[in-house]
């Protein structure tokens, strides 16, 4: 992997990885690293830096300050993770006198609005605490791949990246919906309806919500309504007894609280696409 030496920028070797395969020949075509870096030793600092793509920064010893226009100056320090975005200007860097040691990928494609709609990306905040040994690894693992000049690694780099941005969303926070934490539980509660041990009257009184916010929160969480995320769930577990078990469909059917075995069935097809019979002969 090439080193360089830039005064400027720092006073040890740096990584700077530019795309080394024709797009042409790459077959994930909706999203493109343009440049993958390490910047050990930073000491440069940027002032009214505006930036063409999204770019995820990762910062790993050192500290100094980030500010995006509109926004407010944060601290950064080790352990610190930002975004840089495309129609912002942006003053960052290390301290004076001071350092810091950088991670960067820059990105674009039409894969990277889905992304910023799903609240992986985050653009304004300096997230701190962050995971540094894990993020790093996956930064050393997008350089490597994109200095290969294989076509085949450089898809994995975007791959590798988008698995990144998902621990990045779920570490920071910024992936989570309002009462995510709370969702979580319920979720768990939920699954006692599958064999009846709880009615969703009861999980809401468990959790101090009424039924409609359980509801509200189900629907908020799944896509689904209450009554039909419980019938997925019970259809999930039939499934499993169908495979696993010599329980005849009748005999599931009761287990899982649906005293018309023909009603089970119809439900059944309905959200796994086929009969519990050839669900079970098609294994």
């Amino acid at each position: 992997m090439p080193q360089l030496m830039d005064y400027m920028i720092s006073p040890y070797p740096i990584r700077i990885i530019d795309p080394k395969v024709e797009a042409s020949r790459l077959r994930l075509k909706s999203v493109t690293i343009h440049q993958a870096g390490h910047l050990p030793g930073r000491i440069l600092f940027r002032s009214e830096a505006d930036f063409e793509h999204w770019a995820l920064v990762l910062i790993t010893a050192g500290a100094g300050s980030f500010l995006e226009s509109g926004g407010r100056q944060q601290q950064v320090r080790a352990g610190s993770l930002f975004f840089f975005r495309p129609g912002y200007s942006y003053n960052f860097g290390p301290s004076p006198g001071g350092f810091w040691d950088e991670y960067y990928i820059s990105f674009n494609g039409k894969r990277v609005e889905e992304w910023r709609e799903a609240g992986l990306l985050a653009g304004g905040t300096v997230f701190q605490n962050v995971a540094v040994h894990k993020l790093q690894t996956f930064f050393e693992e997008v350089l490597s791949l994109m200095d290969s000049g294989d076509a085949e690694e450089a898809d994995l780099a975007c791959l590798t990246l988008e698995r990144m941005l998902l621990g990045v969303a779920r570490q920071t926070g910024t992936q989570e919906r309002p009462q995510s934490g709370i969702m979580r539980q319920l979720r768990a509660d939920l699954q006692a309806c599958v064999y009846g041990r709880m009615e969703p009257a009861q999980i809401a009184a468990k959790h101090h919500i009424s039924l409609s916010t359980l509801r509200r929160q189900v629907r908020s969480s799944t896509g689904y309504p209450l009554h039909e995320y419980i019938h997925r769930l019970k259809m999930a577990e039939a499934k499993h007894l169908l495979l696993n078990t010599s329980l005849q469909v009748q005999e599931i059917a009761g287990m899982l609280h649906y005293g018309d075995p023909f009603y089970f069935s119809r439900l059944y097809k309905k959200y796994m696409g086929v009969s519990p019979q050839i669900s079970r002969s098609s294994l």
